[in-house]
């Protein structure tokens, strides 16, 4: 699944209004960025591209960053090119995620608003350049080959032979400063140069490894004749305008991805490496290279800025900020927030909500706020590497079921500790979708290798027989008696009301897919609900007769669903179609919710929060926290 990251809080003025526009409220920070680009006149002003459509505006180089309203005006579209004219015009390529389209976009006031120009409609664009010396003069590298527009974007003419078996996927392009005639494209194969506009086209790649797909390509501020690409085998410089490569040296094989590259503005000599396992910095033209961030960075971006500063756009991690050249960072991600958040959970007893990141194994993990506006603070290290599939509170501390088997949070340490899922003289290291306290010192773990039973507080576990099927895909343990939970597998549903100890089966398994999730309602654990590909399941006798719910709701991926206190309140999200849905007779009737402000409609995930029941939290695809408050006047009418 496409990471996308991001939270929606709902505030409702009372369970039967509902009202009007979504509004910003921030969430866990971070996220992936694709592309960085600086205002020339305004050196404090800059502009980031988001993984799914979002452009980002700082005014103050980069310290506090505010989404651009209404903005770029396309979902599931990498902004992976930001160029600035010289007067202040934004210019974004992009292309589709899940598709193979993409374009040009441009607008003329700093962002709020965009046109989607007609010319390049349709082309997954992968680069794109302004020329120096003619700003009505820009090229586009596509999937499908080279462009240029010679009437600032106006209209749009292929310059690289259509069908070229190599003058395709155009990953980066660049124009001499003085010359546009001049251009060089690097593709996913080798690097070309035209001297004629786009007339003719020659392969410049003397000297470069075979096969290197060529990410970037910089032309030296001090002469047009030395060229810099970076590709998948390193860095290679040319000092006469592509005719021969050599490879820098210094950086090590496994580095050598380098997908971004800048020269500081007042220190030519100073050359700044973004690769697949950092930043890499030379002081010397390249003579020699050094390691300045930590090395499980992917770096996508970099902008450095006059006075010292240097800014990166990552994967995962936002937005970095150095004021020293780049000896000491700091993450620089106030105000953007586009982390995909896969669980949710109110630790009331703590006056805290949690939050696990999913899809980012290396900048992810839970992290815990006092309300869902922030601020968000990482429960520790120690998670690094796991992909975390489900959290759950225990006492004043957390369990984070992984892809690597269950982890406890130490709270006064700082850190995460693995709890060894010994079964016999095996360590199983299974995949826990879903874990729970089930009373005193008791852990349920629903894993990829069984249900997991702990009555130590995770020091050793024993591994329980539900049926034949060995994956265990969902559990819930009731909130008004920890003894009794339910588990599922593919072949059948199953009761345990001692805390785990012993399990018989209720009924068989549902034919048209895995369950999701297991859900019981508030203050009446008979009636449970089960959320799967093919819609919502409903029981009334704790799981042992089900019935599917229509009544409104689709059938389709259902994620997420909030049980209120009252229980008679339900909300569900469809994910697959986009959506959400509500209940106000505990899920016999559904109808739309209105969604007028959420930057996306797929929402994964949606929690109440228990210590304030008007409020809900939900997890979409994208665009950070949101909150809904009923104003004055608010009606009851349902979304069309």
């Amino acid at each position: 699944m496409h990471r996308l990251s991001a939270v929606a809080v709902l505030m409702l003025s009372s369970l039967a209004a509902e009202a009007q526009t979504w509004l910003p409220a921030g969430g866990p920070p971070g996220g992936d960025v694709r592309a960085l680009a600086a205002d020339p006149r305004h050196p404090n002003r800059l502009y980031l591209g988001s993984a799914d459509g979002y452009v980002y505006r700082s005014e103050d180089a980069g310290r506090r960053w505010e989404r651009t309203v209404p903005g770029f005006p396309l979902r599931g579209m990498s902004l992976d090119d930001l160029v600035i004219g010289p007067e202040g015009e934004l210019w974004v390529g992009y292309w589709e995620v899940a598709g193979s389209g993409g374009g040009v976009a441009r607008s003329t006031d700093s962002g709020r608003t965009f046109s989607v120009l007609a010319g390049m409609a349709g082309q997954s664009v992968r680069a794109l350049a302004l020329a120096p010396s003619n700003p009505d003069v820009l090229v586009a590298g596509t999937l499908a080959g080279v462009f240029r527009s010679d009437d600032a974007g106006a209209t749009w003419r292929r310059i690289s032979p259509e069908g070229h078996a190599e003058l395709r996927n155009v990953e980066s392009v660049a124009l001499e400063p003085a010359d546009p005639e001049v251009i060089y494209a690097g593709t996913w194969h080798l690097a070309w140069k035209s001297s004629d506009g786009g007339r003719s086209w020659h392969a410049i790649h003397a000297g470069m490894i075979a096969d290197s797909d060529v990410f970037t390509l910089t032309l030296d501020r001090r002469t047009a004749r030395t060229l810099y690409a970076t590709a998948c085998s390193g860095i290679y410089r040319s000092r006469d305008a592509g005719g021969l490569w050599s490879k820098l040296k210094g950086i090590p094989t496994s580095s050598r991805r380098t997908r971004a590259l800048a020269q500081d503005p007042e220190h030519a000599e100073t050359l700044y490496a973004g690769t697949t396992e950092g930043l890499w910095l030379s002081e010397d033209d390249g003579a020699s290279w050094r390691v300045v961030t930590r090395q499980d960075l992917v770096i996508n971006a970099i902008v450095p800025l006059p006075g010292g500063s240097v800014l990166l756009g990552t994967d995962g991690a936002g937005v970095l900020r150095s004021g020293d050249r780049g000896l000491n960072w700091e993450a620089s991600n106030d105000g953007f927030a586009e982390r995909f958040v896969g669980r949710l959970v109110f630790d009331s007893p703590n006056r805290r909500v949690l939050a696990a990141i999913a899809s980012d194994r290396f900048h992810g993990g839970v992290l815990s706020a006092p309300r869902p506006g922030g601020p968000w603070v990482s429960l520790g290290s120690g998670l690094e590497g796991r992909e975390v599939l489900s959290i759950g509170a225990t006492g004043q501390e957390v369990l984070a079921g992984t892809d690597d088997g269950v982890f406890l949070s130490v709270s006064h340490c700082g850190s995460w500790r693995r709890l060894p899922t010994v079964v016999g003289d095996t360590d199983a290291h299974p995949r826990v979708v879903d874990v729970a306290a089930a009373g005193e010192n008791v852990v349920l773990a629903a894993t990829s290798d069984g249900l997991l039973r702990s009555s130590d507080g995770g020091a050793s576990w024993q591994r329980l027989v539900l049926g034949t099927a060995r994956v265990v895909s969902a559990l819930a343990v009731s909130p008004r008696d920890p003894r009794v939970a339910v588990a599922a597998t593919a072949l059948g549903l199953f009761r345990s009301q001692d805390s785990g100890a012993h399990w018989a089966q209720l009924a068989e398994g549902f034919s048209d897919g895995p369950i999701h999730g297991l859900t019981m309602l508030p203050g009446d654990d008979r009636v449970l609900f089960a959320t799967t590909p093919r819609g919502l399941y409903k029981s009334r006798d704790q799981g042992a007769t089900w019935y599917q719910r229509g009544g409104g709701l689709p059938q389709s991926d259902v994620r997420g669903l909030a049980l209120h206190p009252d229980g008679r309140t339900v909300l569900a999200s469809d994910f697959a179609l986009g959506g959400l849905y509500r209940s106000d007779d505990a899920g016999e009737t559904w109808r739309r919710f209105p969604t007028d402000g959420l930057l996306s409609e797929h929402v994964w995930a949606v929690a109440f929060d228990p210590a304030a029941p008007a409020q809900l939290v939900a997890a979409a695809a994208s665009g950070g926290l949101h909150v809904l408050s009923a104003g004055p006047g608010a009606h009851t009418t349902a979304a069309p």
